[in-house]
């Protein structure tokens, strides 16, 4: 069964290089679609599942070209922030975008998914020598396609970028058996905290791509302007001679007890921004309910004559 995604976590690099079993499993379990960020010794081609590279979180071809796989090896962070379109840098991560394994079946209620060859599939992504031999992919009939039309022209099999295998693998093909995993069987399973250690690396965007920017940079924004507001001088979690107690427990409640003041402080001026503003004019005093609407009758009874007790000593 398919539950859709609890929502986006997007975690910075403290949290990225977390155990696996200690948030990157823990997360996915509760349905999160996780987006990260590397620290810089760890971008690039960061190992391999079933034959699979895992490169920057996402899995891809094996034979995904050198340039595109290392892309992002070695990068500062400076370059991540300042990424721009139209750099050496932006067209490789777009020239990656066909490699990658293509999500198959979204996660189930344990949070596993299928992935798929890119080059499997009704519509391929990239044109594989290797997969056509395998898999005994007859070769395509001519067509004839409009120009004019953009879509039908990528979809093309002379449009769609091909994988570079060895020239002497294209002379004499490897016997199934040795070739990697997914490319002896176009479909892979990926459960929670199945790639081990390299678990922690894996998350639901490609790294650097727009979709992962739209996602997380956003996210991160918003993060950095609440710990800005922890840090302020109002509260500022920050100064130790703010929480003047020993030990960890105690330490723990006092921040948690500022993070709280913090979050009612958020919610009285989001109420402030949004609450009516009102204006100068009068305003008519509304009778309180169950008051009488009509003066009192003259000719009714006189209010009861209440006694005074005094004491003489």
């Amino acid at each position: 069964m398919t539950v859709p995604p609890t929502g986006l976590l997007a975690a910075d690099r403290a949290y990225t290089d977390q155990i696996t079993e200690h948030f990157a499993q823990r997360v996915r379990t509760l349905g999160y679609q996780l987006i990260l960020d590397y620290k810089q010794q760890h971008r690039g081609v960061q190992g391999t599942h079933q034959g699979a590279l895992l490169v920057d979180g996402s899995l891809a071809c094996p034979a995904m070209p050198h340039a595109l796989a290392h892309a992002t090896t070695g990068l500062n962070d400076k370059a991540v922030r300042d990424l721009a379109d139209g750099t050496e840098l932006s067209e490789r991560i777009a020239g990656r975008e066909p490699y990658f394994l293509k999500l198959k079946e979204s996660a189930d209620e344990r949070g596993s998914i299928r992935l798929q060859c890119p080059a499997g599939g009704p519509s391929p992504a990239v044109v594989c020598p290797r997969f056509n031999q395998v898999h005994r992919v007859p070769a395509p009939r001519p067509a004839v396609v409009d120009l004019s039309d953009k879509r039908a022209t990528a979809a093309h099999t002379a449009a769609k970028p091909t994988v570079p295998i060895p020239q002497g693998e294209r002379l004499r093909p490897l016997p199934q058996a040795e070739l990697p995993r997914i490319c002896q069987k176009p479909t892979i399973t990926i459960r929670p905290g199945a790639l081990g250690k390299l678990d922690k690396f894996r998350q639901d965007r490609h790294y650097l791509h727009p979709t992962w920017q739209d996602a997380y940079r956003p996210e991160r924004a918003n993060i950095e302007g609440l710990n800005g507001r922890a840090k302020s001088h109002g509260i500022d979690i920050s100064d130790p001679t703010k929480r003047l107690a020993h030990g960890r427990v105690a330490q723990t409640i006092l921040l948690a007890l500022m993070i709280c003041s913090i979050n009612l402080h958020i919610l009285f001026s989001w109420q402030q921004t949004t609450r009516p503003q009102t204006t100068g004019t009068a305003h008519e005093i509304a009778p309180l309910a169950g008051s009488a609407s009509t003066p009192p009758d003259a000719a009714g009874l006189p209010p009861p004559i209440r006694l005074e007790i005094r004491e003489t000593i």
